[in-house]
């Protein structure tokens, strides 16, 4: 995936901006018919032609959704926000699939949480399982992570994998999940990261190689697990073939383009990508926004400052990186603002 910088005095009006080339016809068939051209479907122009349409309807809902979600109150922004992102997802599906919906299974959530939330209800204990059928699994599935489906996360995960909310993270449950990459783009290519890490997922520098390679994405980055070393606290893995944006699964990056990497206490071998981690967040608080009203206010308005505090910080997180996150993947590109 190339990286772009793009200088703007505003990252969340530049990215709605660019969501316009997708809001009117001869564009949208222009940049369908390209993409189902590349995947070799048999006649492209025609299934552009029949998927111009739903896909514009969801992005121009999305854009109406967000809108309504950033001036609305908390109360209620959850909901906003996760249908705004669920409309984009729609459009990101169909550009790869123009028979989307095929079925009416695809048409479900693809998640569940607890029916019944008990008195001691805890939200960053709270566990979102992922289903076999709905549009969840179906994005995962385009998002090369097919094999997610059955899989449990509890909230207090999900957040730990969000760079952003990462300095809250650590004040709350003491704890560090990502740790910063420094990415060195010479001849040979270097990833330094600090050696905290080694002690954390107890392993050596070649070690640590070893597990980057075993567990990245085929066309992702490839480290080389013969020449790594520590020097002054740091570690040094040789990167084989760098790329500018590395869609390895334990490498998070921020809207700045700073890049960490993610090393949870549990160690998973899966860890979903960000836009998989927004979605299944909003989904979780927007049910709790719907169905447990009284239990949300509380958490919101009431005592339960840790859990409105993270959520909070959030909503104003997502309402700006979860449009990019998808406007990125439709594009095949990684956007980096930067101040003019």
């Amino acid at each position: 995936m190339k990286r772009r910088r793009i200088p703007c005095e505003s990252p969340e009006e530049k990215i709605w901006n660019l969501y316009l080339l997708l809001e009117t016809e001869t564009t949208v068939r222009r940049f369908l018919e390209e993409k189902y051209r590349r995947k070799n479907r048999e006649s492209p122009e025609r299934d552009a032609f029949r998927a111009a349409h739903s896909l514009i309807h969801h992005v121009k809902q999305a854009r109406a959704l967000y809108k309504a979600a950033r001036d609305s109150d908390i109360f209620i922004r959850p909901l906003l926000a996760y249908y705004g992102l669920m409309n984009l997802a729609k459009a990101w599906v169909l550009s790869e699939d123009p028979d989307y919906p095929r079925t009416t299974s695809v048409l479900k959530h693809g998640l569940s949480t607890r029916k019944r939330k008990p008195a001691s209800f805890s939200l960053f204990r709270e566990e979102i399982r992922i289903q076999r059928e709905g549009l969840f699994p179906l994005l995962a599935t385009i998002a090369g992570e097919g094999g997610c489906m059955g899989e449990r996360w509890s909230i207090q995960t999900l957040f730990s994998l969000l760079p952003e909310l990462q300095d809250s993270y650590r004040q709350l449950f003491r704890e560090a999940t990502l740790f910063p990459i420094a990415w060195i783009e010479s001849d040979p290519a270097w990833m330094i990261v600090e050696e905290a890490v080694l002690d954390r997922l107890h392993l050596t520098p070649r070690g640590l190689a070893q597990s980057l390679e075993r567990h990245r994405h085929p066309a992702s980055t490839s480290f080389s697990t013969d020449e790594t070393y520590t020097k002054d606290g740091k570690v040094y893995v040789k990167i084989s073939h760098p790329e500018p944006a590395v869609p390895h699964p334990w490498i998070r990056e921020d809207v700045g383009g700073n890049r960490y990497l993610a090393v949870h206490p549990n160690r998973p071998q899966w860890l979903p990508a960000e836009i998989l981690v927004h979605y299944i967040l909003l989904f979780s608080l927007s049910m709790l926004c719907r169905y447990e009203t009284p239990l949300w206010g509380e958490m919101i308005h009431g005592w339960a400052s840790e859990e409105g505090v993270l959520v909070q910080e959030f909503l104003q997180l997502t309402q700006r990186k979860s449009p990019q996150l998808i406007l990125e993947a439709l594009f095949e590109e990684r956007f980096v603002f930067t101040q003019p």
